[in-house]
């Protein structure tokens, strides 16, 4: 009896596919390639996530060094500042504002310190979608860049007013 494929070897290749087993194996030839797929971009996704973090944290590292020698610098200048000085009231306002950067750097090196000891590398296997707040560390190191700036402009301060001039 002729098939409706035309050939006997047409008709069993149809029955073939139409089989149950094949029909199995082709659904879990499809469910493994999805895994891979998946994994394949989280994969990359959290190698992503790693590099970043690593130039992020490498990127604060050198901000903070340049708050630090900064720091040093008007830490030198406190302690030659004598008491002529401290009756010019550029003179203090400039260290008043010393003083309160170096309270918020302070703060801000805590925080860093505090995430260090408290590391979250799991973040990394959220799905983006799901975070709505950025990583703590993010967020660090954006508040490091600001101070860096606020450094700068201190310093900057005492050259635009020649506060340390004759000393």
């Amino acid at each position: 009896m002729p098939s409706r494929c035309g050939s006997p070897a047409l008709a069993y290749h149809a029955q073939e596919n139409n089989h149950p087993l094949r029909r199995e194996r082709d659904m879990a030839d499809l469910v493994v390639g999805l895994a891979k797929s998946v994994v394949e971009g989280a994969l990359t996704k959290a190698q992503a996530a790693i590099e970043e973090e690593a130039k992020l944290r490498q990127s604060t590292q050198r901000n903070l060094v340049f708050i630090t020698d900064e720091f040093e610098m008007m830490h030198s200048f406190l302690k030659v500042a004598d008491e002529e000085r401290l009756e010019n009231k550029v003179v203090i306002t400039w260290v008043r504002q010393i003083r309160e950067l170096a309270y918020d750097v302070e703060d801000c090196i805590e925080l860093v310190i505090h995430l260090d000891k408290k590391s979250r590398w799991w973040w990394h296997m959220v799905p983006s979608w799901c975070m709505a707040l950025p990583l703590p560390l993010d967020e660090a190191a954006s508040e490091i860049e600001q101070l860096k700036a606020r450094v700068e402009d201190v310093s900057t301060r005492n050259t635009r007013y020649s506060l340390i001039s004759d000393t």
